[in-house]
Protein backbone atom coordinates (compact mmCIF):
# COMPACT_ATOMS: atom_id res chain seq x y z
CA UNK A 1 0.00 0.00 0.00
CA UNK A 2 1.35 3.43 -0.86
CA UNK A 3 2.30 5.75 2.00
CA UNK A 4 -0.53 8.11 1.08
CA UNK A 5 -3.32 5.55 1.29
CA UNK A 6 -5.44 5.13 4.36
CA UNK A 7 -8.08 2.47 4.37
CA UNK A 8 -10.95 2.79 6.80
CA UNK A 9 -13.60 0.11 6.69
CA UNK A 10 -16.68 0.35 8.86
CA UNK A 11 -18.83 -2.67 9.63
CA UNK A 12 -22.19 -1.51 8.35
CA UNK A 13 -24.96 -3.92 7.45
CA UNK A 14 -25.64 -4.00 3.74
CA UNK A 15 -29.18 -2.85 2.95
CA UNK A 16 -31.43 -5.71 1.85
CA UNK A 17 -33.11 -5.43 -1.51
CA UNK A 18 -31.64 -1.99 -2.01
CA UNK A 19 -31.46 -0.22 -5.32
CA UNK A 20 -28.23 0.98 -6.95
CA UNK A 21 -28.36 4.35 -5.19
CA UNK A 22 -28.72 2.82 -1.72
CA UNK A 23 -25.92 0.31 -2.42
CA UNK A 24 -23.60 3.09 -3.56
CA UNK A 25 -24.43 5.08 -0.42
CA UNK A 26 -23.73 1.97 1.69
CA UNK A 27 -20.41 1.35 -0.09
CA UNK A 28 -19.28 4.93 0.50
CA UNK A 29 -20.33 4.71 4.15
CA UNK A 30 -18.38 1.45 4.61
CA UNK A 31 -15.23 3.21 3.34
CA UNK A 32 -16.00 6.28 5.47
CA UNK A 33 -16.40 8.41 2.35
CA UNK A 34 -19.91 9.66 3.06
CA UNK A 35 -20.44 13.32 3.59
CA UNK A 36 -23.45 15.40 4.40
CA UNK A 37 -24.86 15.16 0.90
CA UNK A 38 -25.30 12.46 -1.68
CA UNK A 39 -22.35 13.56 -3.81
CA UNK A 40 -19.91 10.72 -3.04
CA UNK A 41 -22.09 7.91 -4.46
CA UNK A 42 -22.66 9.94 -7.62
CA UNK A 43 -18.95 10.60 -8.05
CA UNK A 44 -18.16 6.94 -7.49
CA UNK A 45 -20.79 5.88 -10.01
CA UNK A 46 -19.36 8.22 -12.64
CA UNK A 47 -15.78 7.07 -12.00
CA UNK A 48 -16.77 3.39 -12.06
CA UNK A 49 -18.72 3.82 -15.29
CA UNK A 50 -15.91 5.69 -17.02
CA UNK A 51 -13.31 3.21 -15.74
CA UNK A 52 -15.22 0.23 -17.10
CA UNK A 53 -15.23 1.99 -20.47
CA UNK A 54 -11.50 2.72 -20.07
CA UNK A 55 -11.81 6.47 -20.50
CA UNK A 56 -11.75 7.85 -16.96
CA UNK A 57 -13.34 11.14 -16.03
CA UNK A 58 -12.00 14.64 -15.38
CA UNK A 59 -12.91 16.90 -12.50
CA UNK A 60 -14.45 19.32 -15.00
CA UNK A 61 -16.67 16.59 -16.44
CA UNK A 62 -17.81 15.69 -12.94
CA UNK A 63 -18.37 19.37 -12.09
CA UNK A 64 -20.64 19.78 -15.10
CA UNK A 65 -22.44 16.46 -14.75
CA UNK A 66 -23.11 16.89 -11.03
CA UNK A 67 -23.58 20.68 -11.13
CA UNK A 68 -21.19 21.05 -8.23
CA UNK A 69 -18.31 23.47 -7.71
CA UNK A 70 -15.05 22.03 -9.04
CA UNK A 71 -13.33 22.59 -5.69
CA UNK A 72 -15.92 20.36 -4.03
CA UNK A 73 -15.49 17.69 -6.70
CA UNK A 74 -11.70 17.77 -6.28
CA UNK A 75 -12.04 17.52 -2.50
CA UNK A 76 -14.07 14.32 -2.86
CA UNK A 77 -11.81 12.94 -5.58
CA UNK A 78 -8.84 13.38 -3.26
CA UNK A 79 -10.69 11.47 -0.54
CA UNK A 80 -11.31 8.60 -2.97
CA UNK A 81 -7.62 8.66 -3.96
CA UNK A 82 -6.52 8.73 -0.32
CA UNK A 83 -8.70 5.68 0.37
CA UNK A 84 -6.96 3.77 -2.42
CA UNK A 85 -10.11 3.22 -4.47
CA UNK A 86 -9.38 5.81 -7.16
CA UNK A 87 -6.20 6.76 -9.02
CA UNK A 88 -5.35 9.75 -11.15
CA UNK A 89 -3.65 9.46 -14.52
CA UNK A 90 -2.93 12.87 -15.97
CA UNK A 91 -6.16 14.84 -15.68
CA UNK A 92 -8.39 11.76 -15.56
CA UNK A 93 -9.62 9.75 -12.60
CA UNK A 94 -10.15 5.99 -12.68
CA UNK A 95 -10.88 3.15 -10.34
CA UNK A 96 -7.55 1.62 -9.32
CA UNK A 97 -8.53 -1.38 -11.49
CA UNK A 98 -10.90 -1.85 -14.43
CA UNK A 99 -13.99 -2.46 -12.31
CA UNK A 100 -15.19 -2.40 -8.71
CA UNK A 101 -14.68 -6.13 -8.09
CA UNK A 102 -11.07 -6.00 -9.31
CA UNK A 103 -10.48 -2.83 -7.30
CA UNK A 104 -11.70 -4.57 -4.13
CA UNK A 105 -9.53 -7.61 -4.91
CA UNK A 106 -6.46 -5.38 -5.27
CA UNK A 107 -7.22 -3.63 -1.98
CA UNK A 108 -7.73 -6.99 -0.29
CA UNK A 109 -4.39 -8.22 -1.59
CA UNK A 110 -2.61 -5.10 -0.33
CA UNK A 111 -4.31 -5.34 3.05
CA UNK A 112 -3.25 -8.97 3.42
CA UNK A 113 0.30 -8.05 2.44
CA UNK A 114 0.39 -5.26 5.03
CA UNK A 115 -1.05 -7.52 7.72
CA UNK A 116 1.57 -10.17 6.95
CA UNK A 117 4.23 -7.50 7.44
CA UNK A 118 2.59 -6.50 10.73
CA UNK A 119 2.52 -10.12 11.88
CA UNK A 120 6.24 -10.47 11.07
CA UNK A 121 6.94 -7.33 13.06
CA UNK A 122 4.78 -8.52 15.97
CA UNK A 123 6.63 -11.84 16.08
CA UNK A 124 10.00 -10.06 16.14
CA UNK A 125 8.76 -7.69 18.81
CA UNK A 126 7.48 -10.59 20.93
CA UNK A 127 10.88 -12.25 20.60
CA UNK A 128 12.73 -9.07 21.56
CA UNK A 129 10.49 -8.54 24.58
CA UNK A 130 10.91 -12.16 25.65
CA UNK A 131 14.69 -11.89 25.34
CA UNK A 132 14.64 -8.62 27.27
CA UNK A 133 12.51 -10.15 30.03
CA UNK A 134 14.80 -13.19 30.15
CA UNK A 135 17.83 -10.88 30.44
CA UNK A 136 16.19 -8.98 33.30
CA UNK A 137 15.46 -12.22 35.17
CA UNK A 138 19.08 -13.32 34.74
CA UNK A 139 20.30 -10.00 36.15
CA UNK A 140 18.06 -10.34 39.21
CA UNK A 141 19.37 -13.84 39.90
CA UNK A 142 22.96 -12.59 40.08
Amino acid sequence: MANTEKLVIKAINRPHGADEEKLLEWFCAVFDLSGSGNLEPEILKEIAGSSINGIGVTSMELKEKLETPRSTVIYHLNRFIYSGIVIRKGRRYYLRSNDMASTMEELQSEILHEFNRLIDFAQRLDQMIEEDMHGRREKRRR
